[in-house]
């Protein structure tokens, strides 16, 4: 009886260590789909501005000749590939743009970094909850660990 006692208290102990660090595991590893999809964005983008010399519509300004391909990520989840974990959305004109990727459901989680932003210059910048905007031209290392 008190062996199993002891397996039942290995096993709790064990618990409150593993959940915690999956739990960061899977943050981390939805931030950095985020990024990748943030930058696979800006690429479009960039190919918009070489084909019609803007990034926005001339005959539509604020908007896109073609709607961006995806506007969560990981890209496809909510298609049966899983939940949402940011939302993507892009501000545009003739010749910026701000592309941010916005924890939603359990990636809220992710105080450190929360929002990932990126512009046309390739500033990249993160919005952590409760702080104020933070790029990589200040504080660089920061927005490194987050990107």
């Amino acid at each position: 009886m008190i062996e199993l006692l002891i397996v039942v208290v290995v096993l709790g102990i064990l618990t409150l260590i593993a959940v915690p660090s999956y739990r960061e595991y899977a943050i981390r590893t939805s931030r950095t789909a985020a990024a990748n999809d943030v930058q696979e964005l800006s690429l479009f983008l960039e190919r918009a501005f070489s084909a019609q010399g803007r990034f926005d519509n001339f005959a539509a300004p604020t908007s896109l000749v073609n709607p961006l391909p995806f506007t969560f990520s990981p890209q496809g989840s909510g298609i049966g590939f899983g939940d949402p974990k940011y939302t993507l959305v892009l501000e545009v004109d003739a010749t910026t743009y701000q592309l941010s990727a916005t924890p939603i459901g359990g990636q809220i989680d992710d105080i450190d970094c929360g929002t990932l932003s990126l512009d046309q210059a390739g500033t990249l910048c993160i919005y952590p909850a409760g702080g104020s905007f933070i790029c990589d031209d200040v504080y660089p290392d920061a927005v490194a660990a987050c990107w």
